[in-house]
């Protein structure tokens, strides 16, 4: 059993989260919007997966360092316009943990690929890419 972090709460995010909570692990979501953790935490749904129940073993949380902290691995699942904003707001939080993209895309102002983006901004970390 891990626990493991995914920055994102959309559809992607949490399908992940639940994929992973399903085989055994803990999970911390990472959500930008008060009301989509207390829909996750106190109702178990996902707003953007309207059919699916959230296992017992996810966490939502809005306070991105808590959602970090104590975790072995990171799915960062935000769209690409935030990926690099995103990031900054948790890359002094990472420990040893990897940072594994699932996002896809390009980052629009610089047309780097996210996998670029996250070299640039964590250049000491491992990072992989979801595809």
């Amino acid at each position: 059993m891990k626990n493991i972090c995914i920055i994102g709460s959309g559809s992607w995010g949490c399908a992940l989260a639940i994929h992973a909570a399903q085989a055994g692990h803990n999970v911390k979501l990472w959500s930008f919007d008060t009301e989509e953790a207390r829909l996750i935490n106190e109702e178990k749904k996902c707003k953007f997966l309207p059919k699916v129940t959230m296992p017992d073993n996810v966490f939502c949380t809005t306070d991105i360092k808590e959602a970090v902290e104590g975790t072995e691995m990171i799915l960062h699942v935000t769209p690409s316009k935030f990926f690099r904003e995103t990031l900054r707001k948790y890359k002094d939080f990472i420990t040893n943990q990897p940072v594994i993209i699932c996002s896809k895309g390009f980052e629009l102002a610089s047309l780097s690929t996210l996998s670029d983006v996250a070299k640039e901004e964590i250049p000491n970390v491992k990072i992989g890419a979801f595809s």
